[in-house]
């Protein structure tokens, strides 16, 4: 077998291809599974994004649109296990294989291992095929076996309930799959490289949680990271009401149901794109996890207020907070770019909101401090608290680049403070569960601001994995008040 180069380090490779081309193909010949390949390549990185350009720009059914999307999501989100898989099967392991066959590989096996709906003889066979369409005809023998050996010594395909091993390889349903030899670190003597591997999390992540949490609950967190998050979508109240709402799905024949926080509602088996629904379209709901919806929910709010929101984009908060306020005093949403700022607005006209304005960032000093009832910072952050939402942010998480994350978070906490009133609210939340993210830029702003306050603050780790009417991501919120 031609092995010829090494697996990086997790990290994407870079996109050495046309995006309107598959080996020259152009993109009315992709199919959902060169589709889902193509988008591992980005250049940096960001799948999400190049996958629904590549989804603009090629003509798919709904419902291999659909496996496009889970196989590109599906390989990023478990791309180290994938890849441990993969070295567990080279004669030279220390050996890097060529893009793109490295990809093939990852959706190839991710089919096998987790989509039981897609036979193996399938996943095998198009994989084979990929190599040609991809101009790497020369690496369809190697693919060809390296896929059969792993087919060959796979146990019963049942996942199971097991505990750790080295042959086990978790589903992210609380489940496990037996592989036929092992794959893995031993999770009793190398347990930070076992979790890291398992369950696809850069090693300084696996490390950190483990520390903190300790070993069952950060395994936990571990396994709702690769799960299939259900689409969650807030209420719009101006415009209706939960029944409401799953009336006018029931109409499109789209499964749903209340989530226990009675704000919102999980869309089931979602196949078409949640902007076709008559729902969506008439402004009824928001996508919006309820870790998110519950921020704007604990802050002081109401007809009549002033309210000023930083890195507003896309709007998702600044809209609840009209609703909040009955569609009644001001809201100012500033973000960083003209193109964030449409985002922001498109979603204010769709929702029935017609008391926001937008601003960039660079007017803000146009705006009078200390004027404002409440000020929202939303801040950038690593975004461990929703990884399997947004499955590429685990390989972009580094220490080392920790410090100038936190630096930008409290110089936005600081701005944000001088436009708060006094009586007014500082309200700041974040997707991480990182202290160093979260209370430790609270209490920083405290110590150097006096004439603030804390009212509350909350910590909710990442849960209801096994129960879709119960999900919800993880985050951070604190409510601050001026004197």
């Amino acid at each position: 077998m031609n092995e010829k180069i090494l697996l990086d380090e997790h990290k994407p490779t870079r996109n050495t291809a046309s995006p309107d081309s598959v080996g020259g193909h152009r993109p009315a010949e992709r199919t959902a599974r060169d589709t889902a390949v193509q988008a591992q390549r980005d250049r940096d990185g960001k799948v999400s994004r190049y996958l629904r350009y590549l989804l603009e720009q090629t003509p798919l059914s709904p419902v291999d649109r659909a496996l496009a999307r889970e196989l590109a999501l599906g390989a990023v989100r478990r791309r180290a296990t994938l890849d441990t898989v993969i070295r567990a099967y080279l004669k030279h392991p220390d050996k890097r294989l060529p893009t793109p066959t490295r990809e093939i590989l990852q959706v190839a096996i991710y089919q096998i291992l987790f989509l039981d709906h897609v036979p193996a003889f399938a996943a095998v066979d198009e994989a084979v095929q990929q190599a040609e369409r991809f101009h790497h005809k020369r690496q369809q023998g190697f693919i060809n076996g390296l896929l059969r050996t792993l087919l060959r010594e796979l146990p019963a395909p049942a996942p199971e309930r097991l505990e750790p091993a080295r042959d086990a390889v978790p589903c992210g349903d609380g489940r496990s799959r037996r592989l036929g030899r092992d794959v893995f670190a031993d999770p009793t003597d190398q347990p930070v490289d076992y979790l890291a591997a398992a369950y696809s999390l850069p090693r300084e992540l696996a490390r950190r949680w483990r520390e903190r949490f300790g070993p069952d609950q950060a395994r936990k967190l571990a396994e709702h990271a690769i799960a299939r998050p259900p689409l969650i979508a807030r209420i719009n109240r101006l415009r209706g009401n939960v029944a409401s709402v799953l009336a006018s799905l029931e109409q499109d024949r789209q499964p749903a149901r209340a989530h226990e926080n009675g704000q919102s509602i999980v869309l089931l088996d979602l196949v078409e794109s949640l902007t076709r629904l008559q729902a969506f379209r008439d402004g009824l709901l928001q996508p919006q996890d309820p870790t998110a919806t519950a921020v704007v929910a604990s802050a002081r709010a109401g007809p009549g207020d002033d309210v000023l929101d930083f890195c507003a984009a896309p709007g998702t908060k600044a809209t609840h907070l009209a609703e909040r306020m009955d569609n009644q005093g001001r809201i100012v949403a500033v973000d960083v770019n003209e193109n964030k700022l449409r985002r922001i607005e498109t979603n204010a006209r769709r929702l029935g909101v017609e008391i926001l304005s937008t601003h960039l960032a660079e007017e803000i000093g146009k705006l009078d401090l200390r004027s404002f009832d409440l000020v929202l910072v939303d801040a950038p952050c690593s975004n461990t608290g929703v990884l399997a939402r947004r499955p590429e942010a685990r390989w972009r998480f580094e220490e080392e680049g920790f410090a100038g994350l936190l630096q930008d978070q409290f110089a936005l906490l600081l701005a944000a403070a001088e436009y708060v009133k006094p009586g007014g609210q500082l309200l700041y939340s974040t997707c991480s569960i990182e202290p160093e993210e979260n209370e430790q830029i609270v209490e920083k702003l405290l110590a150097r601001l006096p004439r603030f306050h804390r009212v509350e603050q909350a910590l909710t780790l990442p849960g209801g994995r096994d129960a879709p009417r119960q999900w919800h991501d993880g985050g951070y919120r604190a409510v601050l008040e001026a004197s």
